[in-house]
């Protein structure tokens, strides 16, 4: 549901959909100890995602960070001089690109909330999200404050599971921005299918700092972001990588 937000072949789709529940099988989840479904199969996700829609104001959904870069790479941008909250506004884009043929459907508008619906059907006490999800997981709490105050107390109000490491993942060929399996650039983003070889070649030409020292900070984004694939991968924390690596050089780092 998610993923037809975007253009796609239908075949390819729904064998996209079964290698992903492969997938998750062959990263560990036991089917005997979890449940793992495909989403769409379940009709309750889109009857609350309707629901909470409702209760949405557009100039919420307006304000979401990823809608903004979502558009943008179309060659929009929204308004930012329109009203916040009111529920009477038009959605009104500039256009800033060549492509002034495309077009802004309104299920990028409207994906946080079929996420939020994804959440609180389950009731879920904490849910594990990245650090760019977090507005997103706001948005979620909100409705389910709003729909317990307007109508009953139904849902629970979730609280966010951040990892330690590895919350925010950034490309690979512009650590400023975060890592996208939809980036046209297949150089910046890693895959879990990829061969070692290809993974091998793409942490090689990722882009790094000024300077040779191994170390995080602000001011070494490039880095930063390759220790903290390194530490989510091995388990070892960021300092103890830097002081494994001190000295050594960002080729010996790679």
């Amino acid at each position: 549901m998610h993923a037809i937000t975007v253009p796609y072949v239908p075949a390819e789709l729904r064998r996209n959909v079964l290698e992903c529940v492969a997938q998750y099988v062959a990263c560990g989840l036991d089917p005997e100890k979890c449940h793992l479904f495909v989403q769409s199969h379940v009709t309750g996700h889109t009857e609350l995602a309707w629901v909470l829609t409702c209760l949405t104001p557009i100039g919420e959904l307006q304000r979401m960070t990823q809608f903004k870069e979502k558009i943008a790479r179309l060659g929009f941008k929204v308004d930012e001089q329109q009203g916040e909250d009111s529920p009477t506004d038009d959605l009104k884009f500039t256009h800033s690109g060549a492509r002034a043929q495309a077009s802004v459907n309104a299920g990028l508008l409207c994906y946080p909330v079929l996420m939020a619906s994804d959440i609180l059907i389950y009731n879920a006490d904490r849910v594990p999200v990245g650090e760019d999800q977090r507005q997103h997981l706001e948005l979620c709490r909100d409705l389910a404050a709003r729909f317990n105050n307007t109508y009953s107390e139904t849902f629970k109000i979730p609280d966010a599971y951040v990892p330690k490491t590895g919350a925010r993942i950034m490309s690979l060929a512009d650590p400023t921005r975060k890592m996208s399996k939809s980036d046209d650039n297949d150089r910046a983003t890693l895959y879990i299918l990829d061969e070692p070889d290809r993974i091998l070649k793409k942490i090689g030409s990722a882009v790094t700092d000024s300077g040779s020292e191994v170390k995080a900070g602000p001011d070494k984004p490039g880095v930063s972001n390759l220790l903290a694939i390194h530490a989510g991968l091995s388990g070892e924390t960021v300092p103890a990588l830097e002081e494994k690596f001190a000295g050594q050089g960002y080729g010996a780092f790679k």
